[in-house]
């Protein structure tokens, strides 16, 4: 037995950027027959920070998949999810593309969309770009998503010595995007067919890359010692750990936190 229901909170801060090009919702949806299936959305989008209309494109995107995920009727249960989540992410993708045909100023806009589906057991998701999804579990902690940002080429580059490990740091193409969401065709798209199956006491983190400013280990260890608390405070946690960094130009940041129940002893 569960102790009590799932729950879940986010929170965001600018950062040292002149604008917020994060946009995020989540929420509990019922679905099915009766509204008998509690399906839980997320959905994060990050504007490519120096791109045209970085938040128009966010908000846009966000707009889109949250739209469809809430109209879908999950009749045959959550597996469906990776159908629903590839078709909201071409419909947001179109939706961009005739933007861009209005209005030639919009041109060369873009962002990461990571967005996620999930039920008390099972999780589903969707990712384009370097927005990470991290699952924290029994004190370990790993991201769960691919990254589709330059650095794992660089540390595949690494562990073959053609370059220094500080390149992973240092090198100027580590944050460049190898796919991202423009209103044209997406390059590469992590969305699993077969759900992760979660466990009782899983914590599940949604968040920009700007959490990145915090190493995995740190970001581990924020949560362990907060792991008492509710997914909106261990959020607030998470975000004021990134400020303590005090990174010059901190980007933009968006975490939001699924915390699983802890089963009865």
């Amino acid at each position: 037995m569960f102790e009590k229901e799932r729950d879940f909170g986010g929170n965001q801060i600018q950062g040292g950027r002149d604008y917020q090009e994060d946009a995020q919702a989540f929420g509990s949806l019922r679905k099915g027959p009766d509204d008998k299936v509690e399906v839980l959305l997320t959905v994060l989008t990050d504007g490519m920070g120096g791109a045209n209309a970085g938040d128009f494109a966010s908000e846009t995107v966000l707009r889109e998949v949250v739209g469809y995920c809430a109209e879908f009727n999950f009749e045959d249960g959550i597996d469906e999810a990776p159908k629903v989540l590839d078709f909201a992410m071409k419909a947001a993708n179109q939706a961009m593309a005739k933007a861009i045909d209005k209005d030639e100023s919009l041109d060369g806009m873009g962002c990461t969309l990571l967005a996620t589906l999930m039920t008390k057991d099972k999780l589903y998701w969707l990712s384009v770009g370097d927005s990470p999804l991290y699952l924290y579990r029994k004190g370990k902690m790993e991201q769960i998503n691919e990254d589709h940002s330059m650095v794992p080429l660089i540390k595949q580059l690494i562990d073959e010595g053609k370059l220094k490990p500080e390149a992973v740091f240092t090198h100027p193409h580590r944050n460049a995007l190898r796919s991202v969401m423009g209103g044209c065709e997406v390059d590469l798209i992590d969305c699993p067919r077969k759900a992760l199956q979660l466990r009782a006491g899983d914590i599940v983190v949604v968040a920009s890359d700007g959490i990145q400013s915090l190493s995995e280990n740190s970001i581990c260890s924020v949560i362990e010692k907060n792991y008492h608390l509710d997914a909106a405070a261990i959020s607030e946690k998470l975000i004021t750990a990134v400020e303590d960094v005090k990174r010059p130009r901190q980007d933009n940041t968006s975490v939001n936190v699924i915390r699983l129940p802890i089963r009865e002893k």
